[in-house]
This record gives C-alpha cells, structure tokens and sequence, in this order.
C-alpha cells in the first residue's frame, strides 16, 4: 500500500538563509539622473546623460548631443535645466531652435516644453525617451547601454547586440498591430574576392558595404553584421513590399558601386532575403529563418538578386 504521507526528513537539504532585513540607504532611490535614452535611431540605446546646465541637440559636430540623422538640424534643439535649490525641484525644458522638420514631445509639435519622466522625443527619425532615474537605475542603463556594440569594421551593430534591439522593437510592433521587415544579406562569391585580391581589399570592401547599407535605409531602421560577409537589418513598421523595396535599394547601390583599394578597382554583389512579421512569424528566430531562405533561393536562382519569403 502507497504512503500517502511520507515523512519529512530531519533536516532541510537546501535551508533558506535567513537575514535581517538591511538599511536601506535611501539616497540610492532617489532619482536624480536626468538622462535621454536613444529608443530608436542609428545609436539605438545610447544613454545620454544631461548636465545641470544648457545643452544643444542636433547633427553638428559641435552639438553637446550629437545626433547622426539627416533629418535633424545642425542645431535642432536645446534643452535647458532650471533647478529650484530651496524644493529640491529639478526641471528640464526642450525648445526647438526653429529646426527645418520640427521637434516633436510625444508625437506633437512643440517649440518649448518642460519635460516630465517617459516623455518621447522625436527629432528627425530619432526617438530619445527622457527619464529621470536613481543610482540604481542609472547603473542598470549603463550596463544595457555597454552591452550594445557595434562591429570595429562596418559600423554596423554586432550580431548579439542587434538581437538585443530586434526583439524588442519586434514586442512593440506586435503589441501596437503594425508591420516589421527582415533583411537576410550575403555579398556573393566573397571568398573569391579575398582569394584574388587580398584580405585588406575583402576588409575594405565589408567596410563599404556596412556604409552603403546604411545610407540605402532609413536611419530609424537597423542593421547589423551577422557574421563575415552576412548582414542582417531589420525594419519597423514595414511591410513585405516595403521591405522588398529597401533590400532593392541596398542591392542597386551595391552593384553600381566601385570598390576601390590600393589602385585596385573591383565589382561585388549581394542576394537579400526578405521576410515580414506577423505574415512570416512572430518572433525573432522564426523571421530571421523565413528571410535566409528567401536568401538561399536568391542564390539558388542566380544571386544579385531579391526573394521574399
């Protein structure tokens, strides 16, 4: 007969350590790291960190917050701290210095606004979230923000930290119904082109084709390097014929492109799979999956060429 009720043992084999319950120092909660946060855009989860003082945003060089994206001004925006002493009170104001496509706070135009903790800030393709956090916080971003790296020789995102980005932004598509391309891309015969040529020509050559990618798309849209000569990018609220379009754009200026190194000038191409979330998945490796087989029949059927899944 089974035993319903079998005995204890003595002793637990894995005890919980009990503890008292620490100080909790207080002054590490509260929020007093005024920062901007890159949520979408060409250094997608780049932390900026604001200063009690006045700082410009734009494309310049010189700006105080530097943004590469060709739909901002050179100074597009300033934003301003005004700190009340006696209440503890700290306040940040955007205000637009008269930029050609405006500065937008939670999707409206603005020419000054006082910004509170989660607000969205849109300037050209860029989207900066402001947020207000406290030492805890601060810490955990600046380890998201070490965590996003990008690849020495393209410029482009490495592998990892692309995923990082990809899944996210592929949650808030979902979540808000809208449509999200994938771009699977391989230059063809690259071995050839080491072969013939030399490894400084192939790393000249990956080198030009991370920055032609990146002109040819958006800025808000990401790309990464998959690995040796595949690249990856992704594109928010695309569809399948959206997508197509964009893997075309980066296919023509591949091809009309010359690769020119140590007097030496060569032709490559690329074959891109292309696939669409929800149409083709809903999550990442299932995408990513759909695009590269778009991308071994672009091969199969004479590469230099666009597939869709």
């Amino acid at each position: 007969m089974m035993d319903n009720n079998p005995k204890k043992p003595l002793f637990d084999e894995d005890p919980t350590l009990i503890k008292r319950n620490p100080n909790l120092d207080d002054k590490r909660f509260r929020k007093n790291h005024a920062s901007l946060i890159v949520l979408k855009g060409a250094e997608i989860g780049r932390n900026f960190l604001l200063r009690k003082t006045r700082q410009i945003i734009g494309r310049s060089p010189e700006a105080d917050i530097r943004l590469p994206d060709h739909g901002a001004s050179r100074e597009h925006a300033r934003i301003n701290y005004e700190g009340d002493v006696q209440n503890q009170k700290t306040t940040y104001i955007v205000t637009d210095l008269g930029s050609k496509n405006h500065t937008f706070v939670n999707s409206q135009p603005v020419k000054s606004a006082q910004l509170r903790d989660g607000d969205k800030i849109q300037i050209g393709e860029t989207v900066l979230k402001f947020v207000v956090l406290d030492d805890i916080e601060a810490a955990f971003h600046a380890e998201v923000r070490d965590l996003i790296t990008y690849d020495k020789l393209t410029g482009l995102l490495t592998k990892e930290s692309l995923y990082l980005a990809f899944e996210r932004e592929l949650q808030r598509c979902l979540r808000y119904n809208l449509p999200l391309a994938v771009l699977m891309m391989d230059l063809d015969f690259f071995k050839s082109v080491n072969d013939q040529n030399g490894h400084l020509m192939g790393s000249h050559v990956l080198a030009e084709v991370g920055r032609l990618i990146r002109q040819s798309i958006r800025i808000s849209n990401v790309s990464g390097r998959y690995g040796g000569e595949e690249f990856i990018s992704y594109l928010a609220e695309t569809d399948l014929e959206g997508g197509r379009l964009a893997a075309e754009r980066i296919r023509a200026a591949i091809e009309a492109h010359p690769f020119t190194f140590d007097n030496k000038t060569i032709r490559v191409t690329i074959s891109i799979g292309v696939s669409n979330a929800p149409g083709h998945g809903r999550d990442t490796k299932t995408l990513v999956s759909a695009a590269d087989r778009a991308l071994y029949r672009a091969k199969e059927t004479g590469r230099n060429r666009v597939c869709t899944a």
